[in-house]
């Protein structure tokens, strides 16, 4: 089903082409943070990066504002992704936060991707991570108005968790703009709860690491939320078809800081992917 510029699979999952062009025929999924922040934040990112093949925006059921329910399961989730993939030649998965943590529950994932970029996300549970970081940068605490969520999710505490929540993604510099992100996007505070529960109910942490498949993880130097160390110091991620890197003075939105480093990171990856150049 086609409407305006988006389609529609019989999983009610949402898929959005946002850029077209010539070279390699890839196909570049970019899946939402939050979860339930609505995949339009990343449209900017997605055309500015003028990637070689497709640029897609990924919203599953219920994201953002990709709604089929009032009581949907976000169990279903965990069947969706893989199928969504598969959909796809040459696909490259582009996770951020949420969007980056999800595809590694998924180690069917190596057979299927030509390439994985991760931006500002972790391979485990990143409460504690975030908080020391926080702190160590004389950041305020965020958790009785995230705890004030969890015990009663509305889109009133929500939204008061999430304003909390920018101090901790944004730099000085950009926290103003940030907010005017956050404050503009669709989100479905439903999916966000859901993740809160699961993430601590899973223990959260990779099942996959990808062993082949090349992956570039960015992360952002104040970014207190998911900080680049939650990468680096996994020895796991250390290997030769993955590269860690982390942008200075950037927040865990890192193309609102810096788009020329992400775009040379996103370049550098693409020539390695075709074997021109490692980096």
């Amino acid at each position: 089903m086609i409407e305006h510029n988006y389609l529609w699979d019989e999983t009610s999952t949402r898929y959005q082409l946002v850029s077209n062009n010539s070279g390699k025929n890839y196909n570049w999924l970019f899946l939402p943070g939050g979860p339930g922040a609505d995949s339009k934040y990343l449209e900017g990112l997605a055309i500015e990066l003028s990637l070689p093949g497709n640029a897609w925006l990924i919203d599953l059921p219920n994201n953002g504002s990709n709604h089929v329910c009032d009581d949907y399961d976000f169990d279903n989730w965990f069947e969706l992704l893989l199928s969504l993939v598969s959909r796809f030649q040459n696909p490259i998965l582009v996770g951020q936060s949420f969007g980056g943590m999800f595809p590694l529950m998924f180690p069917q994932l190596e057979q299927m991707l030509a390439g994985f970029v991760i931006l500002n996300s972790s391979p485990m549970l990143w409460h504690d991570t975030a908080n020391r970081v926080a702190k160590d940068k004389g950041k305020p605490s965020i958790e009785i108005p995230l705890q004030n969520f969890v015990a009663n999710p509305s889109d009133e505490t929500f939204k008061t968790a999430l304003m909390a929540c920018a101090i901790y993604y944004f730099t000085d510099k950009t926290l103003e703009q940030g907010k005017q992100v956050l404050q503009d996007l669709p989100f479905n505070y439903h999916a966000a709860n859901w993740w809160q529960v699961k993430a601590v109910e899973l223990n959260f942490n990779a099942t996959w690491i990808p062993e082949s498949v090349k992956t570039l993880i960015i992360g952002g130097s104040e970014d207190c939320m998911t900080p680049p160390e939650l990468f680096e110091n996994d020895g796991r991620f250390k290997r030769d078809n993955i590269t860690i890197k982390t942008i200075q003075n950037a927040g865990h939105m890192p193309w609102i800081d810096d788009m020329s480093s992400v775009k040379e990171l996103f370049e550098r990856f693409q020539s390695n992917l075709i074997g021109d150049k490692d980096y």
